[in-house]
């Protein structure tokens, strides 16, 4: 028998039960929509994080202070010292508010020189418009892009260069408010260790008279080189111990790797699910199929089908609703993923978070370097996240693009096919194995 005739004999009977070959195809096409969405949002994410820390690069080491002292200029010349130390990077963190005419915003401060701009966002900063501040006293500002063309106006300008914008610092019984002018804005960032859009870059002084301190709460290290890494690591951790958090890029890549890759496994476990329940599904329609067909494959075989023609029909019939439900479900999940994507990328930031007074720091204190670990633990930065300790936050989404690739597509096309040809081969074999006579007994 030709292929034509089977695959012509396995669609019209699917084309004569329209509705329930619908909801057939609908099952298989949920499971393949979900593997698709939820694999190449999880892929997404984890290129996102990979290329970000990629942009801060890979010989990067933070240092976060778990003490309310913070690192000092001591601590800064010393790591210099270091052997396999590139350059020292320090930064001051604290939590604002950033009013306007048309609303109130909580948001990252980040003090940091202009030499030291470039090493936190892995090359020369790419500005939407302006220019970079100079690194004096002087609260001239750099803001994200966020900040400029925030969501809650629909993405419309709110800030631009030359104009000046009111930073609220301290709790709510009281603060201080200063005038900030705009120097230049930041074309948007994808970042996994501080959250650029939302944040306020301004030099060091300046962020120090701001947040009222006198100490740094992170050091961004970077070594001379990927091999030095590791070794450079346990150096400034046992220096350090307990008083500060010690972590390099390399690290943070490998935990986001093995999380991301767990979550993944689990999600497609429970996304299988719905492809076993469609496997049934389409086992039981299929064993419909043969009884209600029971004359027609009766008079197949007395006109001369074979039981493997017989069983084929049967196949390519499970083998159609397989092909269609994979195809409408990498559609639908392609789409589903896009717009969680959206979702997460556009999540509305909180506009009226009340920040907590930021620590006063002194800058006396014995060098690490010269008389060991010392001191209390106190309120540092996290600088891992994207804000400080004592900020309530900027809720802002995690901004990354649906990686979906042409195997993962293929891949999930093949599975719904296997599935849908596994789940049909019982009731094609039962069919194949009907005597004739028995069969037309059923006229």
């Amino acid at each position: 028998m030709k292929l034509r005739d089977i695959l012509w004999l396995s669609y019209t009977d699917l084309g004569e039960k329209k509705v329930r070959t619908a909801l057939t195809v609908i099952m298989v096409m949920i499971g393949v929509a979900s593997i698709i969405a939820l694999v190449s949002l999880t892929t997404g994410i984890s290129q996102s994080i990979q290329a970000s820390l990629e942009s801060l690069g890979p010989t990067s080491i933070i240092l976060t202070s778990t003490r309310s002292t913070g690192f000092t200029l001591t601590d800064v010349e010393g790591i210099s010292t270091l052997p396999n130390v590139s350059s020292v990077t320090p930064l001051i963190e604290g939590s604002g508010t950033l009013s306007t005419a048309n609303e109130n915003e909580s948001v990252t401060i980040v003090g940091i020189s202009q030499e030291g701009l470039p090493q936190l966002l892995g090359g020369q900063p790419n500005l939407y418009s302006g220019s970079i501040y100079n690194s004096t006293i002087s609260p001239a500002s750099v803001i994200g892009y966020s900040l400029a063309f925030p969501t809650s106006t629909g993405g419309r300008q709110n800030l631009a260069v030359g104009q000046p914008f009111t930073l609220k610092t301290g709790g709510p019984r009281g603060g201080n408010s200063y005038s900030i002018p705009v120097a230049g804005i930041l074309q948007s960032y994808s970042s996994a260790i501080i959250s650029i859009n939302t944040a306020i870059f301004m030099p060091l002084q300046a962020a120090e008279d701001i947040l009222g301190r006198s100490s740094f709460n992170t050091l961004l290290v970077k070594a001379t080189n990927t091999t030095s890494v590791n070794g450079l690591t346990n150096t400034l951790t046992n220096i350090y111990g307990n008083n500060a958090r010690v972590i390099s890029t390399q690290q943070i890549a490998q935990i986001a790797s093995s999380i991301i890759g767990s979550i993944t496994v689990l999600l497609i476990l429970i996304a299988g699910i719905s492809l076993l329940v469609a496997a049934i599904g389409i086992m039981n329609i299929m064993l419909m199929s043969v009884l209600e067909r029971t004359h027609e494959i009766g008079i197949m075989k007395s006109l001369g089908f074979k039981q493997r023609d017989v069983m084929y029909v049967f196949l390519f019939q499970a083998l159609l609703i397989g092909f269609i439900g994979g195809v409408v479900g990498i559609g639908t999940g392609a789409g589903a993923s896009y717009v969680l994507a959206y979702g997460f990328s556009h999540q509305p930031s909180s506009s009226t978070a009340q920040s907590g007074s930021p620590a006063q720091a002194s800058t006396s204190g014995p060098s690490r370097f010269s008389s060991g670990p010392s001191g209390s633990q106190g309120g540092g930065a996290v600088f891992v996240g994207g804000g400080a300790s004592s900020s309530s936050g900027t809720s802002s989404g995690i901004s990354f693009t649906p990686a979906l690739t042409l195997s993962t597509i293929v891949e999930a096309l093949l599975v719904a096919v296997l599935v849908s040809m596994f789940a049909g081969l019982y009731p094609a074999w039962r069919a194949s194995k009907m005597e004739p006579i028995d069969a037309l007994r059923q006229l």
